[in-house]
């Protein structure tokens, strides 16, 4: 089944402390819904974590995933390059600093080998999803006063 997500939302935080929270990959599992079990691997020049090991979730199903992270500026995109249930898929999330702080472009798209119900699954999906934009938005406005966590 596939699927994509698009959702735009506001961070009132400026530019640069939502990139510091989504580089701060390791903690994902804090705002993101559906993963748990996040290590960051290799490290790109800049030291931005370049391949990630998750435990992903959906409908009750657990997928072993490997992601490939590509920072530029403003910009962070991921692929999934390896899957122990053969998911497919990855997205991308674009900041742009506006007066009521930052803008969030976020796309995902998905391809999961699970046999359900596209409308069932698109909702789900989109539930999913919806809430991890809640919970990054509260993630990002607060951070890097998250509890343990230094910026370097």
């Amino acid at each position: 089944m596939r699927s994509k997500i698009d959702i735009r939302f506001t961070v009132d935080a400026d530019v640069d402390q939502v990139m510091d929270a989504l580089l701060a990959v390791d903690l994902m599992a804090e705002w993101s819904t559906s993963y748990s079990d996040v290590r960051v691997g290799p490290r790109d020049a800049d030291r931005r974590p370049r391949r990630v090991f998750v435990t992903a979730h959906f409908l009750g199903n657990s997928d072993i995933q490997v992601l490939e992270y590509t920072w530029e500026h403003n910009r962070v995109s991921w692929t999934v390059v390896d899957s122990s249930r053969g998911s497919k898929g990855g997205g991308w999330i674009d900041l742009v600093e506006s007066p009521e702080g930052t803008e969030v472009d976020y796309h995902v798209e998905v391809s999961l080998p699970l046999p359900i119900p596209g409308m069932l699954f698109n909702r789900s999906l989109r539930k999913l999803h919806d809430e991890a934009v809640s919970n990054f938005i509260d993630f990002a406005e607060r951070f890097p006063e998250i509890e343990g966590y230094a910026v370097g």
